[in-house]
């Protein structure tokens, strides 16, 4: 269930997770996606991957590569959302810095 708009409180981790953000789309555009910012920033600092290249590498691929590169480790399982995201959440440091990082499926874009 989506929080109402008066339930949603900013903070600051997600500020400094997008500091992060070049890093991310340089890995990302490597692997064939172009990484969009959305959201509220109330819980953590929301990007969506887009298939965007004509070769797109797996989501799993992709987050091993961000978890290999800089310090940050993949929090739980992925989790299905609507319209057929899959979302995975990194933390940044100590947990304080939440990335939540949603795929577009590949086979959507695919004849």
């Amino acid at each position: 269930m989506s929080k109402r708009k008066s339930q949603l409180k900013p903070k600051f981790g997600p500020v400094y997770a997008a500091a992060v953000y070049p890093g991310l789309c340089k890995i990302c555009r490597r692997h064939g996606y172009a990484l969009a910012v959305h959201g509220s920033l109330a819980r953590g600092f929301d990007v969506i991957a887009v298939p965007w290249g004509a070769k797109v590498s797996s989501r799993e691929v992709v987050i091993e590569d961000i978890t290999s590169e800089y310090a940050i480790r993949q929090c739980g399982e992925p989790e299905e959302k609507r319209h057929g995201r899959v979302g995975y959440t990194l933390s940044i440091g100590h947990g304080d810095c939440l990335v939540d990082m949603s795929f577009m499926r590949v086979e959507q874009w695919l004849g």
